[in-house]
């Protein structure tokens, strides 16, 4: 059955109102559906909702509440993915990905090697929020209990100040003797430990770059021998810290 996502202010005792104007066309013009038909909703808090279409309106379909439960479908330790932002049709992809596999915070950034240009502060702002839509309609595919959030754009200086989370990693094309598997081994973390993982661009870093991550507390790790595209690298090391830590 679809799944929707909505905000704590859609829910109304036991009804749950749907405001969003694709979602409405969604199912009102792509499912067919029509009073009585039952939907799946997810809310912010990780609650899920069965309910049933009371009413339909071009701007407004309002629904009741017929069943309720949490949703246990997410990761038990915190990924959060800052990725070098990289060319239309990859990014979409990584991101895409990224929320499959459970990442909870997405940080799109620009180093010296990014090849994608903004115009603006509003193409940034644009790119954002058409990424935050992937975000939604592929945590409804893989029935997430919750949403990934997609960050503003950030700087390469930004990202490596971030403080405050039990790992830090970056992957490097550079590196050949460290694994990132040796290192997740090595670095036990409790539940809801935040990891934050870094991604380069399609250029790779430049040695400046990684020496900052690193005199920063980043451990700099290699994912192997081979040399991985960016979308691809960064499903690899997803897949190895859910690996290391969820299983």
């Amino acid at each position: 059955m679809p799944q929707f996502f909505i905000n704590k202010e859609n829910i109304r005792e036991d009804k749950i109102l749907i405001t969003n104007l694709s979602d409405i066309n969604h199912i009102t013009n792509v499912l067919r559906h029509r009073k009585k038909d039952e939907l799946i909703i997810s809310a912010p808090d990780n609650f899920v909702y069965e309910v049933e279409i009371i009413s339909i309106k071009s701007d407004l379909i309002e629904t009741k509440i017929k069943d309720s439960y949490f949703s246990d479908k997410k990761l038990k330790i915190n990924i959060i993915l800052a990725q070098s932002i990289i060319k239309s049709q990859k990014q979409d992809f990584l991101i895409q990905k990224a929320t499959e596999l459970g990442v909870r915070t997405i940080i799109p950034f620009i180093s010296k090697n990014t090849v994608v240009k903004f115009d603006s502060e509003k193409d940034k702002l644009s790119k954002v929020q058409r990424w935050q839509k992937i975000v939604y309609e592929s945590a409804k595919q893989c029935k997430r209990g919750d949403l990934a959030e997609i960050k503003p754009v950030s700087t390469f200086d930004e990202v490596i100040n971030l403080e405050g989370y039990d790992l830090k990693i970056v992957c490097s094309e550079k590196e050949d003797a460290f694994s990132i598997k040796q290192f997740l081994s090595e670095n036990k973390v409790a539940e809801n430990a935040d990891i934050l993982l870094v991604i380069g661009p399609e250029g790779g870093w430049s040695n400046k770059e990684i020496n900052k991550f690193v005199e920063n507390g980043f451990a700099s790790v290699t994912l192997g021998k081979l040399i991985y595209r960016a979308e691809t690298a960064a499903t690899v090391a997803i897949s190895h810290i859910i690996y290391e830590y969820e299983l």
